[in-house]
């Protein structure tokens, strides 16, 4: 008991003490402890060769609407993805500042996995909590604008369809729908938020009570020395971060394990990291989904957008609108492939998919990287092979 009290003691004063000797061992423990029950299948093998036979096919439904699938798909990908995401969070103050305050919103785009809570909330680990100020209201698109929205986002993808004569080029559509999303100003904000009701309760008189006005009361309160007190600050949580993870298809039976192993192996109490999901087709974008864009301090998109894309005028639509209701200040993450599941064919030329939003005109570049690798520590260990990872990122800052 007193050698684990001292541990405990000993985290509470140092939390990167959870991690023993090596972060990356312990976030892949954490990993192969939440899966488990998937390794214990005796059709393991047989199952993440048929997932791999429906990646090669781009057939991403076939993968990911079989519930079977959803646990091997888990313990195969979220490792390698997960220690990706903790040492990217790391290398980017800007990435690391949205887990250091609070209250903060992260709204992940195709998590289900839990690559994105696990890496996340070890990254949280190393987080230096700063004191907590009132969140302001940050200026959105309202849903009353929706329309609008979805108006300025059609016009964004509206292609020349006819050629010009001679031997000119075709005109690209993402050439297009970059040029014309330019030409938009999908920041409309709403300015109407107030704190009328606030000011109306600071005004309210307070009736002094019946001791107050006794004349006994009165006396003592005459004789007695007046004395300035300053009323003490309440304490408030310096680190309160909500991580939304949203997917398409029903997680909760992988995500809900991998959330208790987190907040006991990490020690990150529910006051300090809050996880929700968000269930739908990203590309419907949803009014709930909307809400939750409007809160977000950062989006993120990882190992997602190539799925997306097999859809190529929803998805541009889709990106349009969120950067249309993105709240001013707020980030967006972008990794994925950096090889050929990231090209994007339009017409009879190939671009990468980043090339669609480096052009997006309220998106501002705080860091790129069109190619660079994760490569797995060699002295790790977990029951399946870990794979390097070569892919590109984009930060983005709304304007």
């Amino acid at each position: 008991m007193d050698s684990k009290k001292k541990s405990t003691e000993a985290v509470a004063l140092d939390p990167k003490k959870v991690f023993g000797r090596s972060p990356d061992q312990h976030i892949l423990n954490v990993v192969k402890e939440s899966c488990q029950e998937a390794f214990n299948l005796p059709s393991f093998n047989e199952t993440l060769q048929t997932i791999k036979s429906h990646f090669f096919e781009r057939n991403y439904d076939a993968v990911f609407q079989n519930p079977a699938h959803l646990p091997v798909y888990s313990a195969r990908y979220a490792p390698s993805r997960a220690l990706c995401y903790y040492h990217l969070f790391l290398e980017h103050p800007v990435l690391m500042k949205s887990l250091e305050g609070g209250p903060s919103t992260i709204l992940c785009i195709g998590s289900g996995a839990g690559s994105e809570l696990i890496g996340l909330s070890a990254a949280m680990v190393h987080a230096t909590p700063v004191a907590s100020k009132p969140k302001k209201k940050k200026a959105t698109t309202t849903l009353s604008s929706k329309k609008d929205v979805d108006t300025a986002a059609t016009a964004a993808t509206t292609t020349k369809e006819s050629q010009d004569g001679g031997d000119g080029d075709q005109t690209s559509k993402v050439d297009q729908a970059a040029s014309e999303l330019e030409k938009l100003d999908l920041s409309s904000t709403n300015s109407n938020s107030n704190n009328t009701s606030a000011d109306a309760e600071m005004t309210k008189d307070t009736k002094p009570t019946a001791d107050e006005t006794s004349p006994a009361a009165t006396t003592e309160t005459e004789t007695a020395t007046t004395k300035v007190t300053k009323a003490k600050k309440p304490k408030v949580n310096k680190q309160q971060v909500t991580i939304v993870m949203q997917d398409y298809v029903d997680w909760s039976h992988i995500l809900q394990p991998m959330e208790t192993v987190i907040r006991s192996r990490m020690q990150l109490r529910p006051e300090r990291l809050a996880c929700e999901t968000e269930i739908g087709n990203v590309l419907d974008l949803s009014e709930g989904l909307v809400k939750r864009i409007e809160k977000a301090d950062l989006i993120t998109f990882m190992f997602v957008l190539n799925e997306l894309f097999q859809d190529k005028k929803r998805t541009m639509l889709l990106l349009a609108k969120i950067v249309a209701v993105m709240p001013a200040g707020a980030h967006m993450l972008v990794v994925d492939s950096a090889g050929s599941f990231s090209n994007l064919k339009v017409g009879e030329r190939v671009y990468m998919v980043y090339t669609l939003l480096d052009h997006l005109k309220d998106l501002e570049i705080v860091y790129q990287d069109d190619a660079t690798w994760y490569r797995c520590p060699p002295s790790v260990t977990y029951p399946l092979k870990l794979e390097n990872m070569r892919h590109f990122i984009r930060i983005y800052k709304k304007l």
